[in-house]
């Protein structure tokens, strides 16, 4: 479960990145060929990277998902909010060996277009909070404030 203050940031960032943005007939027909399930009108699109990639937001069997497009069209990532207690147990025990000190509050099982599978977590603790992302294997790829 996400802290209050992480969901209001993340709320803000996503406002802030979500000024209308317009969206090719291309990323729209690849988006319906990876989830034909979900109706366009349920999705909301913004920038991940403004002019590079284009980020599709929408739920699906309850869970967040956040899936990544290049302005090109192509298929990049999908991101899935998943419980804590879905984490692998080598994932978390690589983030609780290296980071004793904080509380994980979110976590993002992010799954590749090449098939890898990766996860983001967030982490708190009274001074601080950031992000990491972490392979399968429990390899720390990289720590921010924001992935």
């Amino acid at each position: 479960t996400k802290s209050e203050p992480v969901m209001k940031k993340e709320k803000q960032q996503r406002q802030a990145r979500r000024k209308r943005v317009y969206v090719p007939s291309e990323i729209l027909r690849t988006f319906k060929a990876y989830f034909n399930d979900v109706e366009l009108t349920e999705v909301e699109w913004s920038w991940e990277i403004p002019g590079k990639i284009y980020q599709a937001e929408f739920i699906r069997n309850g869970q967040e998902h956040e899936a990544e497009f290049t302005i090109n069209g192509f298929y990049l990532l999908l991101e899935v909010e998943i419980p804590e207690n879905e984490l692998p147990k080598g994932v978390r025990r690589a983030v609780e060996e290296r980071y004793p000190k904080y509380e994980i509050t979110g976590v993002e099982r992010v799954d590749y277009n090449n098939g890898e599978i990766h996860y983001e977590i967030e982490l708190d603790n009274a001074n601080n909070s950031f992000e990491v992302l972490v392979r399968e294997d429990g390899w720390v790829v990289v720590a921010a404030e924001d992935l």
